[in-house]
């Protein structure tokens, strides 16, 4: 049993500290847990110009010691495994690319929130936004996930149908571009995440969807698991279902990443 996709209280949103969720998760039985928590703003003048919303550039270094401090602490009872959900913003690439391989990660995982330095904590309303604005907003969105994907420094793709899901509109132009951006993951062998965080009530309200988690089954995309846990109760959170879910559909293996390479265990172990 493993997570790669865990948060704590640095990111100034979620609850618990690092070995709250090492220690929940040692309980559970779990054999890897992967500690990723916000990435900084790299790109702003200010150290934490979002404080609800990610860690201080200041406290990136820290962050990284602490993780490492608790990696040989609990070595005899968990492997952790040391990596950062990111945001995406092209203005930056080469910037964050450069902060993330001044560290020993063991991966990063791409996630998109806003699609714009100039969005971050405000975003387009997609209820109410004008069809201009929708237009402009989709096409950022779209370019970003291109970048996530053909970027040499994300091994993971977090979350990749949770921006606007549940607007049809959106998700209708969005649909064109999923199978492309599925195939481009699998020839670059970044892995695609089945994410439960957040409010569900099915397997259906998963990121990314079953009809996504599908496709990147006949496209050869590698798969990886992630609670996106907010709060160490969640660690784990419906992994079984996940796993069970993944073998219905045909997958055989997952993947998790260890210094940047990937490891591939039997989804039946």
């Amino acid at each position: 049993m493993f997570d790669l996709h865990t948060h704590h209280e640095r990111c100034g949103h979620a609850s618990g500290a690092l070995e709250d969720y090492i220690e929940i998760a040692i309980s559970r039985g779990m054999k890897v847990l992967g500690i990723t928590d916000h990435s900084p703003y790299f790109f702003s003048d200010e150290d934490k110009p979002f404080p609800k919303l990610a860690m201080g550039k200041s406290e990136f270094f820290k962050y990284i010691e602490e993780a490492y401090y608790l990696k040989k602490k609990y070595k005899d009872q968990i492997e952790l495994l040391i990596g950062v959900e990111s945001d995406i913003f092209k203005e930056h690439i080469d910037l964050y690319d450069h902060s993330y391989t001044s560290f020993p990660l063991d991966y990063v995982i791409g996630s998109i929130h806003f699609t714009s330095p100039s969005l971050v904590s405000k975003g387009v309303d997609w209820s109410t936004a004008s069809e201009e604005e929708r237009d402009e907003e989709f096409k950022r969105f779209i370019e970003l996930m291109q970048l996530s994907v053909q970027s040499r420094w994300v091994n993971i793709i977090g979350h990749m149908d949770r921006f606007n899901r549940g607007y049809e509109s959106f998700q209708n132009l969005y649909a064109p571009y999923i199978g492309p951006l599925l195939k481009t993951m699998a020839q670059r062998g970044v892995a695609l995440e089945v994410n439960t965080g957040g409010f569900r009530k099915s397997p259906e309200d998963w990121y990314p969807s079953i009809n996504v988690i599908e496709q990147a089954y006949y496209y050869g995309v590698e798969i990886t698991f992630g609670s996106d846990a907010h709060d160490p109760l969640r660690v784990g959170n419906e992994w079984e279902k996940v796993r069970n879910t993944l073998a219905q559909i045909g997958f055989r293996r997952w993947v998790i990443f260890r210094q940047r390479n990937p490891y591939y265990l039997d989804l039946k172990s």
